[in-house]
């Protein structure tokens, strides 16, 4: 089978080697230059519609040989995307969290589930859960994929390992809701909660530095939603932002990048991220604050990534889709710290033909701007 890219425009295949430190200059510096392209990740069944091939999703891989299929395509789906790095997930250990399970409605994926966090429960209710349970020992296994990947990565490209967010994990494990009353009721074993969970991700990222070839971290931790932060900026700010600068500190003092992908509404807290240090931060959506406008307030302090609104990219054609890439590069695209990108990640209810086109549209402005495509 003919992959997408190739079949749908000439630019958009293999045309690039990678160069981490394209991603790197454009995210840390505002050197002008051409765009680089990268997202937080892309899911197997887009990735599968790019190359013209069925990739399992790691849920589904059930032996060693399997999953390194997985990671092998990941690299080959990066590479001919045009991305200088390749991302994968540190698997903690945290155990219990609720899910809610629903059929695929995507006209694009053609089977499987859907799932999300249920709210309203989480393994940890009270001192006694929070004494009996199942703390993850080692960090051993978190870098599995990492270790793997480093084998893998063509020459030039390297590892952006999404080491889990502090945020996240401590309000998943009581269930959002409960957390949130237990901020008030509970502040004592919320703190404990946040103290163990950040002890257990500072260990596997201390070991996740030190893995060839990772050349940095996607800290994933959604703070917002569409209109505020999911807690109020002032305990993001006490409990949470802490732990971010020594992560940021900690990728600093070993030579990596590291950026934040948090989606939501953060413009409170935003200045106080800019504060951490943190060289880049990603997903945008445009009911929130186009990508346009939170360059022209935080671009001169933070690269951004990012910012193709993905319920454009699900639903508009993709002149509609090329047009608004190119509005974005117009605006962050000249001096440097951006990094063109979806609003959150490579979707499976992204068409393909359209994540293509803002791939192609990018590369096109390059050459209009810089005289090469990167």
């Amino acid at each position: 089978m003919t992959n997408a890219s190739s079949s749908l425009s000439p630019l958009s295949a293999g045309d690039k080697k990678p160069d981490f430190e394209r991603f790197v200059r454009a995210v840390t510096t505002r050197e002008p230059g051409p765009v680089p392209a990268g997202d937080l990740f892309a899911d197997p069944e887009t990735m599968g519609a790019f190359l013209g091939e069925d990739i399992k999703r790691f849920t589904t891989v059930r032996n060693m040989a399997d999953g390194m299929k997985v990671l092998e395509k990941t690299v080959t789906f990066c590479t001919e995307a045009g991305w200088d790095f390749v991302t994968t997930q540190a698997i903690l250990g945290f155990s219990g969290t609720a899910f809610n399970i629903t059929e695929n409605t995507s006209p694009e994926v053609k089977d499987g589930k859907r799932g999300w966090l249920d709210d309203n429960t989480g393994p940890i209710g009270s001192w006694d859960d929070f004494e009996n349970y199942p703390w993850p020992a080692s960090p051993e296994t978190i870098h599995m994929p990492s270790k793997a990947l480093s084998t893998m990565v063509p020459e030039g490209m390297k590892i952006m390992t999404l080491p889990g967010g502090l945020f996240e994990w401590s309000s998943w494990l009581m269930g959002l809701i409960p957390f949130s009353y237990a901020l008030v009721d509970q502040p004592d074993l919320v703190d404990a909660i946040i103290e163990k969970v950040s002890t257990i991700i500072t260990r596997g990222v201390e070991e996740l530095l030190d893995i060839p070839n990772v050349g940095g971290l996607f800290v994933g931790d959604d703070m917002g939603f569409n209109t505020a932060t999911l807690i109020s900026p002032a305990l993001l700010r006490e409990k949470f932002l802490p732990h971010l600068k020594h992560l940021v500190d900690l990728a600093h003092s070993s030579g990596k990048v590291i950026v934040l992908h948090s989606c939501g509404n953060l413009e409170a807290i935003m200045a106080d991220i800019c504060d951490t240090g943190i060289d880049g931060k990603h997903s945008f959506q445009d009911i929130i604050m186009p990508v346009e406008d939170a360059y022209r307030k935080w671009g001169d302090r933070i690269g951004l990534i990012g910012g193709v609104d993905v319920d454009l990219m699900t639903s508009a054609t993709q002149e509609t889709v090329r047009k608004r890439t190119r509005e974005i590069l117009d605006v962050c695209g000249p001096n440097g710290h951006y990094v063109l990108g979806t609003g959150n990640s490579v979707t499976n209810y992204i068409p393909i033909k359209n994540y293509v086109a803002m791939l192609d549209e990018g590369r096109k402005w390059n050459m209009d701007h810089f005289g090469r495509s990167y």
